[in-house]
């Protein structure tokens, strides 16, 4: 090993290493922080997953219970709460306390509005024992669901979560 002959020469990095390197940055910060500023695809995403996970939910209690279980949304109110068939909020098997969701209250989805509620002209839907969707009031016994979309808006994105006739299946559009 050859000794240093210039005990005061200090390690450093070349001009060329460091405009490297902030090019490098450079190229990273176009591509990461138009992703970073604008999540409202990824709100209403959430919303729209969130919402059918409820619909789910409630298609398969009816089904697991042998009893009518409801989806009520509120569009003016921007929340939806999940009722059984005398009309009392059941309990999140999750978290413990009332099924209702609130949008505006949590930080994460305070941006996301319930566009239109649409279920034969009404905003409830209501699973019987077998899983079939209904829309309306579960005390007037209407007939099976016509037809059923909930549209979710986040600034100018919007998804559709479609609720399909006698078999209840849920889609995202």
């Amino acid at each position: 090993m050859i000794p240093n002959s210039n005990p005061m020469r200090y390690a450093a990095f070349t001009l060329v290493e460091v405009l490297v390197v902030l090019i490098i940055l450079g190229i990273a910060a176009t591509v990461v922080i138009p992703m970073i500023s604008d999540t409202s695809q990824m709100q209403v995403t959430s919303a729209a997953r969130q919402i059918a996970s409820t619909v789910l939910y409630a298609q398969t209690a009816s089904i697991s219970n042998q009893q009518q279980f409801q989806v009520v949304f509120d569009p003016a109110g921007n929340r939806y709460e999940v009722q059984d068939a005398a009309g009392n909020v059941i309990d999140d098997p999750v978290v413990g306390s009332p099924y209702r969701v609130e949008f505006s209250q949590d930080r994460r989805t305070r941006n996301v509005t319930l566009d239109t509620v649409d279920f034969d002209g009404t905003q409830t839907l209501w699973f019987d024992r077998m899983g079939s969707p209904y829309a309306g009031s579960i005390s007037q016994s209407p007939p099976p669901l016509a037809s059923g979309q909930i549209v979710v808006r986040v600034k100018d994105k919007t998804l559709t979560i479609l609720v399909e006739p006698v078999t209840g299946r849920i889609r995202l559009q």
